[in-house]
């Protein structure tokens, strides 16, 4: 017949929460977003409980598991300050953004793009622009 043993209680009661401790750079791979910074007015707001916010956010989500390397170049891609629109340019300076010297660019659709301030791996969400307007395409042959 086997003996019974005694378990410590303080051994069952473990808690359960587990601390992983990510290096810097490791964690600088992957984009973070900052919400609190969006534009919430003027001409490129934030659409703030509308269905077009939960696309917006439903596109980031599938940017969580790409690295920065993946994201950037192609259509998603840093743009000079002066190199945008003049609403834009005037936008960043009433907000108070002016500082900046580029903004980074997400194509998500078509014409749609957000922008973002980038801090390190930190995409500080700043303008919704559904019509390209922000950044206007110049056209070819004109």
């Amino acid at each position: 017949m086997a003996k019974s043993k005694t378990i410590s209680i303080k051994a069952t009661e473990r808690n359960q929460i587990k601390h992983v401790k990510i290096a810097e750079q490791e964690r600088e791979r992957y984009p973070t977003w900052r919400f609190s910074t969006a534009d919430k007015f003027g001409p490129f707001a934030w659409p703030v409980g509308k269905q077009e916010e939960l696309e917006v956010v439903k596109r980031l989500h599938e940017f969580d598991s790409m690295e920065w390397m993946s994201i950037k170049g192609g259509v998603h891609h840093s743009i000079k300050v002066k190199d945008l629109g003049k609403e834009a340019q005037k936008r960043l300076l009433e907000i108070e953004q002016d500082d900046v010297s580029a903004v980074f660019s997400f194509h998500l659709t078509g014409t749609l793009r957000i922008f973002a301030i980038l801090d390190r791996h930190i995409a500080k969400l700043l303008w919704y622009d559904p019509k390209h307007k922000v950044y206007p395409s110049k056209k070819k042959n004109t």
